[in-house]
């Protein structure tokens, strides 16, 4: 028997597709040659210098995805910068580990959107880009911000560690 290929939508499927839940880009940032090539390939990228500022709004950041990356390799050390699906936000993070965490809860919250619908949101929020993205209904009872605002904190908690752990000598 034969498997269809994997970009073969199941008839059944009834969550999100995959390119809204699975990591959709990645970048080694394991020294600040890396650091400047990742920002030069993702330069054009929308949301990327909000998402990555968002986490960590005590920081004075660049405005350039390249210099920006630069200052979190500096200020956080070796990571990997990822899009967490077509929609989703870009992050830093230190290990593979982590960014499993941090996939693990953004899939929670577009499985959720998926299920519930997603309110109208602004700002340029998860659940806006969620819903711009095509194929979820809006609602306007579904109380998804909390979900949103879980995967920032989740965000913020990795990079005040890796700050902390920075300005503490631990460098991996």
């Amino acid at each position: 028997m034969s498997w269809p290929p994997v970009w073969w939508r199941p008839a059944t499927q009834t969550g999100p597709p995959a390119a809204l839940t699975h990591l959709t880009e990645l970048y080694d940032v394991f020294s600040p040659e890396d650091a400047r090539q990742a920002g030069a390939q993702t330069r054009r990228e929308l949301h990327l210098s909000a998402d990555l500022r968002r986490p960590r709004p005590a920081a004075d950041w660049e405005t350039s995805a390249a210099g920006l990356l630069l200052q979190l390799w500096h200020a956080e050390g070796p990571g990997l910068l990822a899009r967490l699906g077509e929609a989703g936000p870009w992050v830093y993070a230190p290990d593979v580990a982590t960014l499993q965490d941090l996939g693990r809860a953004y899939e929670r919250l577009v499985r959720s959107v998926w299920t519930a619908g997603a309110p109208p949101a602004a700002g340029g929020s998860l659940l806006e880009r969620l819903v711009s993205q095509g194929g979820v209904p809006v609602v306007t009872t579904a109380p998804l911000s909390d979900q949103e605002e879980a995967f920032w904190a989740l965000a913020a908690r990795v990079a005040s560690q890796r700050r902390e752990a920075r300005t503490a000598g631990v460098w991996p």
